[in-house]
């Protein structure tokens, strides 16, 4: 029986060296194949690494620039409301402004800066004792960042305010009538 294959297996010996045969001519990756796999990788990246560029970088600019804005706007809109109800402006020394005085003696509105919170400050006073107290604008890193100045019934504001990481940085100048007496 030395020489002799068992009868149920006549069909299996030249189907392991087709096997065989096969597995040899399938021996690896070809280079164009990497190629295109890395040309493809990268364009995958690239993509995902814009997006997070995008979302994390360009949305904390924008914030920024709201904030700024914002406080701006804010400061306007007091500032505004104040000098219309004012009859005159008082230049003040120090880290006071100055203080608008309305119609009504007992009642003015004054201006200072706050350094420790780096904000332009509103106080209303009634009888020259404060009755509230508002930050006005935020972001104002230094008390020369706002100025104040009064030509006859005419009250310029200028004001500069600065995001806190020091990336924006944006200005107003605000002409205000003050009411005729």
């Amino acid at each position: 029986m030395a020489g002799q294959v068992a009868p149920h297996l006549p069909g299996l010996i030249p189907t392991l060296a087709r096997a065989a045969h096969r597995l040899r001519s399938e021996q690896g990756v070809s280079l164009p194949e990497i190629l295109v796999a890395m040309v493809i990788a990268a364009s995958v990246a690239g993509l995902l690494g814009t997006a997070v560029y995008q979302f994390f970088v360009v949305t904390g600019q924008g914030r920024n620039h709201l904030t700024v804005q914002n406080g701006l706007r804010d400061s306007s809109l007091w500032l505004g409301r104040d000098a219309a109800e004012a009859q005159s402006f008082t230049p003040g020394s120090g880290t006071t402004y100055g203080t608008l005085l309305s119609g009504d003696p007992s009642i003015k509105f004054r201006y200072s800066y706050d350094a420790g919170k780096n904000a332009l400050v509103r106080e209303e006073l009634l009888n020259d004792v404060v009755q509230s107290t508002t930050v006005v604008a935020r972001s104002i890193e230094s008390q020369g960042d706002a100025s104040f100045a009064v030509n006859g019934s005419l009250l310029t504001v200028s004001l500069v305010a600065t995001s806190p990481d020091g990336t924006v940085s944006e200005s107003v100048t605000l002409n205000l009538a003050l009411r005729v007496r």
